[in-house]
C-alpha cells in the first residue's frame, strides 16, 4: 500500500466508466476512487465518520463491504438509511462498535473537536493492519493567485449559465475584490488546518502517506445547472486545478492521508 510518490489524476470517461459509476456524482464518484485504490485487499468491516446522505458508503456497500456509518445530522442518517446503509446517529469520537479494518473521515476530521481525542480514539478502534484513511482539504494554504484562478473560473461558468445558484462563499469571492480576505473571513476560525491534521496522525501512526489533490470543484457542485454536463464540468474543474498546481501556477486545495496500525 505504498503510493510512492504518485500524483492524484483522473482517469477519462469510459463506456466500462460510465457503467461502474452509474448515478454517481462525479464528487462522490471522485472520493471512491481514492478510497478503493488505498482499502487494503482484506478489508472486513469499515467505519465512515461523518457519512452525510450516504452516497459514498451505499456504494462500498454494493461493493460487498461490511460498514457502519454515522453522522451528528438527523436527516443526513434518514438520507443514508433509505440507501440500504447502517447509518447510526452518532458523534466521533464518543463512538464505540468494536474494531474495523479501515476507518474513513471523508472531508469531516477538519469539523471533530478534540482532533488529539478524534485521531487517539481512531488509533484504538483499528484492528491491527487496519488502515485511517482521510480527505480534507489545507483552507489555510490558499493564497491570492490561487483566488483569482478560481474566481474567474466560477465567473466563466457564471457567464455561460452553467451556474444558477451559489453559496455564500461563492457570492463573496464574486463581489468582492479582497478575495483573500473574503476567503478567510468565510472558513471558520474552530476548523482544524490540514497542517494539524497530518501531525495528529503522524503522533498516531507514525509514518503517514500523503497526497494533494484538487478539492476546489466541490465549492461549485451544489450550484451548478443540473443537466448532463454536471459532471463533466466538475471533472474539468478538477483537472484543470490538477494541472496548474503540478506546474506551479495555483496551490491545491485537497489534502489526503493514509496510517496504517
Amino acid at each position: 500500500m505504498n503510493l510512492g510518490e504518485r500524483q492524484i489524476s483522473l482517469e477519462p470517461g469510459s463506456a466500462s466508466n460510465e457503467l461502474k459509476y452509474a448515478r454517481m456524482h462525479f464528487e462522490t464518484r471522485y472520493t471512491y476512487d481514492f478510497v478503493k485504490r488505498l482499502l487494503p485487499s482484506e478489508t472486513g468491516r469499515i467505519l465512515e465518520v461523518g457519512c452525510g446522505a450516504g452516497e459514498l458508503a451505499s456504494r462500498l456497500l454494493k461493493d460487498g463491504y461490511a460498514l457502519v456509518a454515522i453522522d451528528h445530522d438527523c436527516d443526513s442518517i434518514a438520507a443514508a438509511q433509505r440507501l440500504g446503509v447502517d447509518a447510526r446517529i452518532a458523534a466521533w469520537p464518543d463512538f464505540d462498535d468494536g474494531q474495523f479494518d479501515a476507518i474513513l473521515f471523508m472531508r469531516s476530521l477538519h469539523h471533530i473537536h478534540p482532533l488529539d481525542e478524534s485521531v487517539g480514539h481512531a488509533a484504538k478502534s483499528l484492528a491491527e493492519g487496519g488502515c485511517i484513511i482521510v480527505e480534507d482539504f489545507a483552507y489555510e494554504s490558499v493564497d491570492q493567485k490561487t483566488l483569482r484562478w478560481f474566481r474567474s473560473t466560477v465567473r466563466l461558468l457564471e457567464a455561460t449559465g452553467q451556474l444558477t445558484s451559489s453559496d455564500e462563499l461563492l457570492e463573496k469571492v464574486l463581489a468582492k475584490t479582497e478575495t483573500l480576505s473574503a476567503w478567510q473571513q468565510n472558513h471558520e476560525h474552530e476548523l482544524h488546518t490540514a497542517a494539524d491534521i497530518g501531525a495528529q496522525l503522524e503522533k498516531n501512526f507514525g509514518c503517514v502517506i500523503k497526497e494533494n489533490a484538487p478539492y476546489f470543484f466541490r465549492y461549485i457542485a451544489s450550484s451548478i445547472t443540473s443537466s448532463e454536463k454536471r459532471d463533466a464540468i466538475l471533472q474539468a474543474f478538477a483537472e484543470q486545478e490538477e494541472r496548474l498546481a503540478a506546474d506551479g501556477s495555483i496551490v491545491p486545495l485537497g489534502r489526503r492521508f493514509v496510517g496504517v496500525r
